[in-house]
């Protein structure tokens, strides 16, 4: 694959031109905008605090530590395309991810939006739940796993080897949730499972608060080699100060991540309503609109429609 600026160099040789001051300049002579691209998002969680448990939510109270359903995100979205909808797990208990799948399976069936579910699932615990995820696979929403933990111990894990090969038997994706350290400690599993899609959360988690840079180039260049992984362009408001909320200061991680994974691998996210902590969704599409100021129509509709078909099977 190409990359698709000719201003980037491999590796560390873009860090003295795109991690600086002296970014290159853009037209925006374009006669469109991203208002006018059909979007998927493929991060947004739903959740209803009397119906599961989300301590992340209930023991340290936040602007967010209320209900959020389809109608408050088709009202945040409403000056855009919004066409698909990936539901993303919440973070209720463990115990409750089954119930988590059918509710948003019964929420699909009003808002027909909704397109697919990426769940938990303890792949931890290998095929003494296989049953569990048999149940997961038969839900055709269901299109992939997102599962935090330590990276070293799972990749060090047989029994996770077993949950994966059991995920890509009926081709569910694994949604990834690391820094650039985990990224890199997850490599070996990455190449374990050739055939097996994966998913970058939140364009790899960067510190842009304290400057992140090069750690996080060299894990994201590395990860991008592997062509069946694919990247979200997401999660960098609530990664930043106030004062870095900006096109000139995310632009350098917007465009070396679509470097490393071209337009093709990369897929719009915008992780609502936890983006609602950074900014609100049409921040979040501003920046990126001024920032993918030269692309063309064809390649951000890649990046912000048809890209998520084949990740998630759409």
């Amino acid at each position: 694959m190409q990359p698709r600026r000719t201003f980037l160099k491999q590796g560390l040789g873009l860090t003295a031109g795109l991690m600086s001051n002296t970014l290159p300049s853009f037209s925006h002579s374009r006669i469109f905008s991203i208002k006018d691209i059909p979007i998927t998002d493929t991060h947004v969680h739903f959740w209803e605090l009397d119906r599961l448990e989300y301590p992340w939510l209930e023991e340290r109270p936040s602007p967010i530590s209320r209900d959020f359903v389809p109608d408050d995100y088709l009202k945040a979205t409403s000056n855009y395309e919004l066409q698909r909808i990936v539901f993303v797990e919440s973070g209720r208990v463990p115990e409750e991810y089954l119930q988590e799948s059918d509710w948003i399976s019964q929420l699909a069936e009003k808002e027909g939006k909704i397109a697919g579910i990426v769940a938990f699932f303890p792949i931890e615990k290998g095929a003494e739940v296989q049953n569990n995820l048999e149940k997961l696979a038969d839900n055709t929403l269901v299109k992939g796993i997102r599962r935090m933990g330590d990276p070293d111990e799972l990749v060090a894990s047989y029994a996770f080897q077993e949950s994966l090969n059991l995920m890509n038997r009926h081709q569910l994706s694994l949604d990834i949730h690391y820094g650039a350290d985990g990224l890199k400690a997850f490599l070996p599993i990455i190449d374990k499972f050739p055939d097996m899609t994966f998913v970058v959360n939140h364009l790899g988690l960067p510190d842009v608060k304290q400057g992140e840079k090069e750690s996080w180039q060299k894990a994201m260049q590395a990860v991008a080699e592997r062509p069946n992984v694919y990247c979200k362009l997401s999660g960098l408001l609530t990664r930043c100060e106030d004062n870095q909320k900006n096109s000139q200061t995310l632009k350098p991680y917007i465009l070396s991540a679509i470097d490393y994974f071209g337009t093709d691998r990369m897929v719009f996210a915008s992780d609502w309503p936890v983006l609602t902590l950074g900014g609100t969704f049409e921040h979040w599409l501003q920046i990126l609109d001024e920032v993918l100021g030269d692309f063309k129509k064809r390649e951000l509709r890649d990046i912000f429609y048809q890209n998520a078909a084949r990740a998630y099977r759409l």
